[in-house]
């Protein structure tokens, strides 16, 4: 809001909100979905402080991290299945997995999986979003795990999902999925059957095809 061409402007801030909020209930949100904040990126202004009345006199509402603090905390299961998807790896004394804990509880000592491969192996330590040294992490939670049995890193690829022994992540190479299509790219402007594309989930990304299309709805702006 700060850039030269806006200056803190009512009139563009409304016009932002008039054509961002038909695309976003078009995406499958509800108005009372999201909500929009004025900010700066640049000087920080009604990010964490509130901004200054001479520069928006218009705006009285909740600062950014206002508006971050009063979502709902997202529901996960700390007595589910383990579920922690593979973002990274290095090597320090040990194979170590950077990941974040989706469902279940971590412990030192506990004897893991690694899907889809099914290497096992068992937590040597467990380091929380501070590099400091925990005894269990939960769900929500950042995390960095030695992974004893695992002598080479080539065993740990990115999207791979820790789990418990007992409770493994089924594997499947075909699945059935709901998709909204916003758009499609300018040289494949049809999905149809065949159809190939790059198929994103949590830190996973792979190459899929569309192998049959069971039902198609179409919705215009009214029906949604």
């Amino acid at each position: 809001m700060d850039d030269t061409s806006v200056n803190w402007s009512q009139t563009r801030w409304n016009e932002i909100k008039a054509n961002l909020t038909p695309f976003l209930v078009k995406s499958g949100y509800k108005e009372g979905d999201f909500s929009f904040v004025p900010i700066s990126g640049l000087t920080g202004e009604n990010i964490k402080e509130p901004v200054d009345s001479k520069t928006c006199s218009w705006y009285s509402g909740p600062t950014l991290i206002q508006a971050l603090d009063t979502l709902p905390n997202e529901k996960r299961n700390p007595s589910g299945p383990l579920r922690i998807p593979v973002l990274d790896k290095t090597l320090d004394q040990g194979v170590i997995a950077h990941g974040k804990i989706e469902s279940g509880t971590l412990n030192i000592g506990d004897k893991i999986q690694l899907w889809p491969s099914g290497y096992p192996a068992q937590v040597g330590s467990i380091l929380d979003h501070k590099n400091a040294q925990v005894m269990y992490a939960r769900p929500g939670e950042n995390v960095q795990i030695k992974l004893i049995h695992i002598e080479d890193e080539k065993m740990v690829q990115k999207g791979d999902i820790i789990c418990g022994r007992d409770n493994p992540v089924p594997v499947s190479m075909l699945f059935e999925a709901e998709l909204d299509i916003l758009e499609l790219l300018d040289y494949k402007p049809i999905m149809s059957k065949g159809y190939s594309c790059i198929m994103h989930c949590h830190t996973f990304a792979d190459d899929c095809i569309i192998k049959d299309i069971l039902e198609a709805v179409e919705f215009d702006e009214k029906t949604q």
